[in-house]
């Protein structure tokens, strides 16, 4: 049984973190260390994170808030396993998350990375309002799922379980993006390695009340940024265009559509 470095980067989410801790703890696959990166949060995580007796758990607290990217980094160089996990504070894995994508990866070893498909619920005023499936929709094979990661991110952060060696090859996380690093690196990751597929729903995640809008102006400079620098790749796929026009549909809706098409021509060049 190999063990795993699972990552769990936190700010300021005290209230939901324990739920998200225990559900890690939980695991049928129990061979981890669990690394907890406070990113400079001000509430009482830390009084939180105490009161979990599980000697699996470390905790590391960032004197300065650096992000999501930043904080994952640091959890990663602070791993001592060849494979890593992440989760995040405010999402659930099923027990036998960890235990599925193991079993996958025994039968293709070759993989330098494997995801799950996974829940994800809106919550608008503490109810759930939406839920929808994020899964694989056009295969896994390293071409299709490329093709795929150019347009949507099917590969979300907590869906990740990756060899240490990958994560360095690729570069990490880029904690200059406040918005999509997860995106960014599921790109990066699937050029040069291959990627396998757990068919399964092993997580529930619960993004932050309305979403996108959340934080509008990172979402709309890390898709500009990503567009960009994916540009010769997009056109290859023929995705180019309509990546550029669901990027400025978005914008339309959230007002900003001038502002994005001027950040866009910036990254560009142009």
């Amino acid at each position: 049984m190999e063990k795993i470095s699972v990552i769990i980067p936190t700010y300021n989410r005290a209230k939901e973190l324990k739920r998200s801790v225990e559900s890690v703890l939980a695991q049928t696959y129990d061979n981890f260390e669990l690394i907890i990166v406070d990113d400079g949060s001000k509430d009482n995580t830390q009084e939180v994170i105490a009161s979990i007796p599980d000697e699996r758990i470390r905790y590391i607290k960032l004197e300065q808030n650096r992000g999501a990217a930043g904080a994952r980094n640091e959890g990663v160089r602070a791993s001592k396993c060849d494979l890593i996990a992440f989760q995040d504070s405010d999402d659930i894995w099923r027990e036998e998350k960890l235990e599925r994508q193991m079993e996958y990866w025994r039968i293709h070893p070759d993989c330098g990375l494997v995801y799950c498909a996974y829940q994800a619920h809106r919550i608008l005023e503490g109810k759930i309002v939406d839920e929808w499936v994020v899964s694989a929709q056009n295969g896994d094979s390293k071409r299709s799922l490329l093709g795929q990661l150019l347009l949507s991110n099917s590969i979300g952060t907590p869906a990740m379980l990756m060899k240490k060696e990958c994560f360095l090859g690729a570069g990490g996380f880029n904690e200059s993006l406040r918005s999509l690093e997860d995106w960014d690196l599921a790109l990066r990751i699937a050029e040069k390695y291959e990627i396998g597929y757990v068919n399964e729903i092993l997580l529930d995640a619960y993004p932050s009340q309305g979403g996108i809008s959340s934080g509008i102006g990172a979402y709309f400079d890390g898709r500009c940024r990503m567009i960009a620098g994916y540009r010769s790749q997009m056109a290859q796929e023929g995705v180019f265009d309509l990546a550029v026009g669901e990027l400025l549909q978005k914008a339309q809706k959230q007002g900003v559509l001038e502002a994005v098409k001027k950040m866009l021509l910036l990254y560009m060049g142009g």
